[in-house]
């Protein structure tokens, strides 16, 4: 009883510390508090554990609750999540359908160190630890996404997480084996649209939802059938949306005209179908999948009616102000694995994707910016038998990327890019200890097509990590690195008008690669009735790359131009790519309790919180980092009901880099209901969801677009689910 109550003071205490009073002393004491509760549990730990022959707050215990493992599919072992001595984290598909899909930045938003950058309903890229961009691959099922969502922050990712059987992410140095691109981090999107296993029957499922918020109508179906050596599979999903609701104004300085309680243009009407089909015997399996991907959305805030050099007839029909924006791809995917190919290779695993993408901004009529990306990406992974105790693989990546733009906002010229890269990963596993050491070498060619200027890199990275299991289910893991990433396309070749970010951006094809020292520490207990995991880390990356404002005309005031680059006081931001050292530091903290497990239910708590801060070695804080988070979760299970609450307070950041805006603090509170039956041989469940129920105007410090797109307002939403 002692822990309930002092949980739940806690929990109150320190949302009511940041909701009425944010300031410095208030954080530490609410810092405070929060390191006595996580004091208070593990002095507890002993007695939750022993559960199983005691008694859980007055009612008569199940058995300690064991978890089963589960495995990373991004790790080319296979090993477990508690195998891998970096920080990782996995989404499963039952908690991936409580959070908001519809992008797949929202989808990760609330877990350990990542936020989303946010340009609106349809566009989220995943932030990790401060760090976004081409610094964070997204992955689908262990290849890139192959779009154009890392050139600006207004593109969407081609990827669904709706249909995802697992998310994976990795913080750190892990991303490694994945490309210089991943610096930051890695987020996959594990789909299985290319089966592995023949499925004993024909299985599948379901899904639609109605949110108020947008009269949002979402549905999905996902179907797997197999017989002999085939397996096949079938996704499709469909979403239509309206501009959502908001509590006051879209913009913090709203205009006499403004329209109160929606954001204009925020509408998204989204298509994405798949098959995939498999070869599968004893030794292994090859299969193939084609998938379309059609989203059509508009771009709040974006507006071109700031811009003389724009005709009326580049906005779409009913969107007086604002972009739209058309993307269309259609993707080959393939992928296989060969048991015992050879004397001495335990397994061969290949995995190839190609896509052909198309990105059209503005108007119907088709008048606008127009992106064409073909890319090929794929892997090569060759596992060898044990040596000596020590599990390893090497592998092969290629990347060939060509890129082609036209308009008035293709600030990036046609250009192309190709990258080879091998790595090798070797792990050992002696008596309490897991060893993993890793090293990259990858060579990149790039070239700016109309004038052939070309720039190649040579980059090497290398780390090391090792858990030590020093009591049972307690974990003490660290890891070190040192990583280079090649500048993206953007970087080197940028030149001309961004409007989406309403800045001029020049790019500098004399950018060094980064160079990223990290170290990782965490502890951990794992299985039982208490679980939890501290992170923390430091990162210095040198010749890191970002965007400088200019003065040119020495007024010690950033210069502005027009779409052309003449100099026009109220025209675009001009900023310039530039290098300089810059200094990562954070915490990460998660706790999962199971508070109640017997005849009358299953009560879960999770408390989380998360920390970074980035910091130019010249001075100055960097734009755009995620601000200090606290989060709470109670998760309740009672026969065929499930109820869930949940809390994120998100701290105001005043950290701010030059010319950025400072962003208040928010509370979101989110509430779920479902009731679950079987019908036949079909399980059903019918579920509710309200969102943001303190209606708070909420502006993400990660956006573009904070001062004049904030989050949606209160809404609710009803659906079903249906697996057979």
């Amino acid at each position: 009883m002692f822990i309930v109550l002092f949980t739940s003071t806690s929990i109150i205490e320190l949302f009511r510390l940041f909701k009425f009073d944010s300031g410095k002393p208030k954080a530490l004491t609410a810092l405070i508090m929060f390191a006595g509760l996580l004091i208070s549990f593990c002095a507890c730990a002993r007695d939750v554990s022993e559960v199983s022959n005691g008694m859980v707050f007055g009612s008569a215990a199940t058995e300690s609750i064991s978890l089963k493992p589960i495995v990373v599919t991004a790790d080319p072992l296979s090993g477990t999540q508690a195998d891998i001595p970096k920080p990782v984290s996995i989404l499963q598909r039952e908690r991936i359908q409580t959070h908001d899909l519809r992008n797949i930045g929202e989808a990760v938003s609330q877990e350990l160190g990542v936020s989303s950058s946010d340009f609106g309903p349809a566009v989220g890229r995943p932030i990790i630890r401060g760090l976004g961009g081409a610094r964070v691959r997204v992955l689908e099922d262990g290849v890139g996404t192959m779009d154009v969502s890392t050139v600006s922050p207004d593109h969407a990712v081609a990827v669904e997480a709706l249909f995802a059987d697992q998310v994976e992410i990795f913080r750190g140095p892990s991303a490694l084996l994945y490309g210089s691109g991943a610096s930051g981090g890695v987020v996959n999107v594990v789909n299985q649209r290319i089966p592995d296993h023949i499925p004993d029957k024909t299985e599948g499922d379901l899904y639609g939802h109605y949110s108020s918020v947008a009269d949002d109508f979402t549905g999905a179906f996902r179907l797997n059938t197999g017989g002999g050596h085939f397996a096949w599979h079938l996704d499709g999903m469909k979403r239509h949306t309206g501009n959502y609701s908001i509590p006051g104004f879209a913009q913090i300085e709203p205009e006499p005209s403004a329209r109160k309680g929606v954001l204009e243009n925020s509408d998204v009407r989204t298509e994405n179908f798949s098959s995939g089909l498999s070869y599968i015997d004893e030794r292994g399996f090859l299969g193939i999948a084609v998938s379309r991907f059609i989203n059509h959305y508009g771009v709040p805030g974006h507006d071109h009616g700031h811009d003389e050099d724009l005709h009326d007839d580049d906005v779409a029909p009913g969107h007086e102000e604002g972009a739209r924006i058309r993307q269309k791809q259609t993707r080959f995917d393939m992928k296989g694995a060969l048991n015992r190919p050879l004397p001495g290779l335990q397994k061969i695993k290949l995995r190839w994707g190609y896509n052909d993408h198309a990105h059209r901004e503005s108007g119907d009529d088709g008048s606008g910016t127009l992106l064409l990306n073909r890319e090929w990406d794929g892997r090569l992974e060759m596992l060898h038998q044990p040596l000596n105790n020590w599990k390893g693989v090497l592998g092969l990546q290629y990347q060939n990327r060509n890129l082609a733009t036209a308009g008035e906002e293709a600030f990036v010229p046609d250009s192309r890019l190709d990258s080879l890269g091998m790595f090798l990963l070797e792990k050992l596993n002696v008596g309490r200890w897991i060893v993993e050491v890793g090293g990259r070498f990858e060579h990149q060619w790039t070239e700016r097509k109309n004038d052939a200027v070309a720039v190649s890199h040579n980059i090497f990275s290398i780390s090391s990590g090792a858990t030590w299991k020093f009591q049972e289910d307690y974990s003490l893991g660290g890891s070190l690195s040192y990583a280079l990433r090649a500048p993206a396309l953007e970087e080197l070749y940028s030149n001309g008008p961004h409007l989406a970010t309403n800045t001029f951006e020049v790019g500098k094809t004399t950018l060094s690669p980064e160079k990223t020292s990290s170290i990782d520490l965490s502890l951990s207990k794992q299985n039982g009735n208490l679980n939890w995991t501290l992170n923390l880390f430091a990162k210095r990356i040198n010749d890191f790359i970002f965007l400088r404002e200019s003065d040119l005309t020495g007024d010690r005031l950033p210069d502005r131009v027009d779409i052309k680059g003449a100099l026009d006081k109220d025209g675009l931001l001009l900023l310039n790519y530039d290098q300089s050292n810059a200094n990562f530091i954070g915490a990460e903290f998660e706790t999962n309790i199971h508070l109640l497990n017997d005849r009358h239910g299953k009560l879960d708590l999770r408390l989380w919180t998360d920390y970074v801060r980035g910091r130019l070695s010249t001075g100055g804080y960097l734009p755009r980092i995620t601000p200090l988070r606290f989060g709470g979760a109670l998760d309740y299970v009672y026969g065929p009901w499930r109820g869930k609450v949940d809390v994120m307070q998100v701290y105001k950041q005043t950290d701010t880099a030059s010319l950025e805006t400072a962003t208040a603090g928010y509370t979101m509170l989110n509430i779920q209901l479902d009731y679950g039956f079987d019908w036949g041989e079909m399980n059903c469940s019918l579920f509710v969801r309200g969102s943001n129920l303190l209606n708070e105007e909420a502006r993400r410090h990660t956006s573009f677009l904070k001062d004049r797109a904030p989050l949606p307002g209160r809404s609710g939403l009803a659906g079903v689910r249906v697996n057979f």
